[in-house]
């Protein structure tokens, strides 16, 4: 071996060179262990660079998802609120069954279907009625129940089980929803009950009832009319109800069908009920005036024909 320091021979198997002490280049090869090629693929990868990939993949696996972590109500609180009748906030929170029942339940579908069917003469009984009154009440005050949990906090995702957050302003449009619902319970039962609710012949319509009712009523408007008359010959001057005695009924109709107002000059009639095709609210007005001291009476009524169909004698009263 020629030292590549000093240029002098040594022996292959020594170590160093005897006379300059240069390490022998040769033993330092052979004391580095021999590294193996690295096998490649056919398409130039090598296996360790794969697996190194693989390895960093691995290494970044995600987490589960957290289903029973709180999800923020504001969504699901104002479709409570505006549409809770619907059920829209039941279905979703997954009680789809419990929002298809305050669907059909919550009075709107009955409404509707009582606004579609009455100008084809189709009504519901009277049973049907108190059933789906009573319905309706029950599925508002539910639909208030649900708000008031959401705006606190524990209204739970029936499936996923998570809660929706409530938040403190929800309070206050809560208290704002149940002031509303009450008053339009009130309301609407007051309206009910004072339109002949629990009048059966309000429901059942027959040929005799409805002609029975409005010969009633006409014999109503000629009493008033005599009555008037009368009055206006001792005192030369139109008077109130009460003044001529006269008590505004229908006799038959229960005074559920129409409805009398006193004008001071005459009478008003209005038709409030929807056991003929004549349409709610129509209006007969018998109103007077002096003339040559003589009352002379005008008439006004509705101009619908199925009005003059329904009530015929309204018509014939001069």
């Amino acid at each position: 071996m020629i030292c590549p320091k000093c240029g002098r021979k040594y022996e292959n198997d020594m170590p160093q060179c005897l006379w300059c002490d240069a390490p022998n280049p040769t033993m330092n090869k052979q004391a580095e262990p021999a590294q193996e090629p690295i096998p490649e693929k056919i398409d130039g990868t090598s296996v360790t660079a794969e697996q190194n990939y693989e390895c960093s993949e691995s290494s970044k696996t995600k987490e589960p998802e957290d289903n029973t972590k709180p999800r923020k109500g504001t969504l699901i609180f104002w479709m409570s609120v505006i549409f809770g009748e619907l059920g829209v906030h039941c279905i979703m929170s997954g009680r789809t069954l419990r929002g298809w029942l305050y669907l059909f339940f919550g009075g709107f579908t009955f409404n509707f279907l009582k606004g579609f069917l009455s100008p084809l003469n189709i009504h519901f009984p009277l049973g049907v009625h108190i059933l789906m009154n009573l319905a309706s009440i029950v599925v508002t005050v539910l639909a208030c129940i649900d708000v008031w949990k959401i705006a606190q906090g524990k209204y739970v995702h029936f499936k996923k089980g998570f809660a929706y957050t409530g938040a403190k302003w929800m309070f206050a449009i809560a208290i704002l929803c149940y002031m509303s619902n009450g008053i339009f319970i009130a309301a609407s039962t007051t309206k009910t009950i004072s339109n002949g609710f629990f009048n059966i012949e309000t429901y059942e319509r027959t040929d005799d009832n409805v002609q029975a009712c409005q010969e009633s009523m006409a014999s109503s408007v000629e009493d008033y009319i005599n009555r008037q008359e009368k009055f206006f010959a001792a005192e030369k001057r139109l008077g109130n109800f009460e003044e001529i005695a006269f008590i505004p009924t229908a006799y038959k109709c229960r005074i559920n069908h129409f409805v009398s107002q006193d004008l001071g000059i005459g009478i008003s009639i209005k038709y409030r009920s929807f056991i003929t095709a004549c349409k709610t609210g129509s209006i007969w007005t018998f109103s007077a005036s002096v003339q040559d001291d003589k009352l002379v009476w005008y008439t006004t009524t509705p101009k619908d024909e199925n009005c003059k169909e329904a009530f015929p004698k309204l018509y014939e009263i001069k």
